[in-house]
C-alpha cells in the first residue's frame, strides 16, 4: 500500500508538497524525505506529532529516544514508528515540527492511498510548489525583535570586566 501525503505550512500561501509514501516505511525515513526535500537539516531537533481533526497535537515522534514517562504520555522514536502504525490508530494527520525553538510546523494530511505501482521507488516527491519556510541556522534565528538576544548582548558587555566594584570581599 501506498500512501498520499499532502504538506502545507502556515508561512506561505504558495508551498505545497506531496508525498508518496509505502505503509512499510517509518517517520524517520519519511522526516529524511521531508528534509532532503526542503533542504532542512536532518540533525536540527525537531518531531512529528499525530493530529486530530482539528489539528490538535496527540503523540510525539522524536528524532531521539525520549523515554520520559514523568511528561504524561512518553514520546517515541520517529525510527520505531512505520506510518501504517499511526494511520492503523485512525491518525491521518501529522504535524512536522521543523523548528522547535520557535515552534514552526508543518502540516501533512493523508489524501489518497493505493498499491504500490511497479518499479517505483518510495518514499518519492510527487508535486513541488513554492518556496519552504527557511528552517532556523543552528536552531536558532537572529530576531532583532527578541527581548532575549538584547540582553545576552548587554550581557556579553559585561564579560571580561576586570574590575566587578565589588573589591576583594567577594
Amino acid at each position: 500500500m501506498v500512501f498520499k501525503l499532502r504538506m502545507l505550512g502556515s508561512e506561505s500561501d504558495d508551498f505545497v508538497r506531496e508525498y508518496e509514501v509505502a505503509d512499510a516505511t517509518d517517520l524517520l525515513q519519511l522526516h529524511d524525505l521531508i528534509c532532503e526535500d526542503l533542504g532542512y537539516d536532518p540533525f536540527n531537533f525537531s518531531s512529528f506529532f499525530a493530529a486530530d481533526s482539528g489539528w490538535n497535537k496527540l503523540q510525539e515522534y522524536t528524532l531521539e529516544d525520549m523515554q520520559d514517562c514523568d511528561a504524561g504520555i512518553a514520546a517515541l522514536p520517529m525510527e520505531a514508528v512505520r506510518l501504517s502504525d499511526v494511520l492503523a490508530a485512525g491518525i491521518s494527520r501529522l504535524i512536522f515540527v521543523f523548528d522547535m525553538l520557535s515552534a514552526r510546523e508543518l502540516f501533512l494530511e493523508v489524501i489518497d492511498f493505493k498499491q504500490e505501482a511497479a518499479g517505483a521507488v518510495y518514499p518519492r516527491v510527487v508535486l513541488s510548489a513554492g518556496t519552504p519556510p527557511a528552517q532556523a541556522e543552528g536552531g536558532l534565528e537572529a530576531d532583532e525583535n527578541d527581548p532575549f538576544s538584547d540582553m545576552m548582548e548587554e550581557f556579553a558587555d559585561f564579560e571580561g570586566m576586570e574590575d566587578d566594584g565589588f573589591g576583594d570581599d567577594f
